[in-house]
């Protein structure tokens, strides 16, 4: 009996390929070219049947009869674009996310996952994300500069007009001076590294650290044009009498290695120290002549990045 129904259950088996062979059909159906549709409907057109144009074309009738009826309701073969899958979010939410992180920048991808639950909508941060992205909107880091009053933009923008048509003469006579702290054990914040699997802890993949930061040197230096000036370490804290001491051994100096012209101009911030009067009645009879600065002028410092650059090599 179970030789009966094996050979009984191989012909529709045997059947079904045999004509997926014919039709070319095997697995998914292979899209057909629109030249050869548009050729299909042409003999249709002179008089040709169903049943000639499969054998022509070597299709089913099934296929022609479809590619038929379709050209006769909609005027074309072409096929068109699909939908796919329909979008979580909908136009109007999308318009709203825009509004929202455009009035409020600080919003974060997490707080409009939220307003989204809130209206039955359940989706990853990262399709809020890609949603943005398409509007040309991208998450980056707040850029940081000091914090200015209405006076202290005014002042900045007088200094500037006063300043703007200064020739490059005037500007090579400045020796600019500046101090900065510089941690001795490096930056360590916002350092990444790119370890496999179970090597985390090798050596090249750890960024040490030691208590209390490892400690912290203060530099008083110049530049100018011409090139750098002296570079002198403050021991302890720099009050005004430690700040004129750098002064009177180092400002004459670094004029003299820089070879500054007569009427060189000495630039320094607005710190307390440097504005003490015992500071400016140094300045007076040393006869230096400052230049004028500005209020909160913390991102217009030069020297501060020579100063980082040369700690670097020391």
């Amino acid at each position: 009996m179970k030789p009966i129904m094996r050979g009984y259950l191989k012909w529709p088996v045997v059947l079904l390929f045999a004509s997926s062979l014919k039709t070319g059909n095997m697995g998914a159906s292979k899209q057909l070219s629109n030249d050869l549709k548009t050729k299909i409907v042409q003999h249709h057109g002179l008089g040709e049947g169903d049943t000639k144009l499969a054998q022509r074309f070597q299709l089913s009738v099934s296929t022609v009869r479809n590619i038929v009826r379709k050209w006769k309701t909609t005027g074309t073969v072409l096929v068109k674009a699909r939908s796919g899958r329909p979008r979580t979010i909908s136009g109007k939410q999308r318009r709203r996310m825009v509004r929202t992180v455009q009035l409020n920048p600080q919003t974060s991808s997490k707080d409009l996952q939220h307003d989204l639950a809130a209206d039955g909508v359940t989706v990853h941060r990262s399709t809020i994300q890609h949603t943005l992205h398409k509007k040309m909107l991208y998450g980056r880091g707040m850029r940081q500069k000091p914090f200015l009053r209405p006076c202290h933009k005014k002042s900045r923008l007088r200094y500037a007009k006063a300043h703007l048509d200064k020739p490059a003469s005037f500007w090579n006579k400045v020796l600019w001076t500046d101090e900065t702290k510089i941690e001795l054990f490096g930056h360590n914040k916002g350092r990444y590294a790119w370890p496999k699997k179970n090597k985390a802890f090798q050596d090249k993949h750890l960024l040490p650290t030691v208590k209390c930061g490892g400690g912290s040197i203060m530099l008083w230096g110049c530049v100018a044009s011409a090139g750098t000036g002296n570079l002198v370490k403050v021991e302890g804290r720099m009050d005004s009498s430690q700040y004129q001491q750098i002064l009177v051994n180092n400002v004459q100096e670094s004029v003299a290695k820089l070879k500054l012209s007569r009427g060189w101009i000495l630039q320094q911030d607005i710190d307390a120290k440097h504005r003490s009067n015992s500071t400016k009645a140094l300045m007076q009879r040393n006869k230096y002549n400052v230049l004028e600065w500005t209020s909160q002028p913390k991102f217009m410092h030069l020297p501060t990045f020579v100063y980082i650059i040369i700690a670097h090599f020391l």
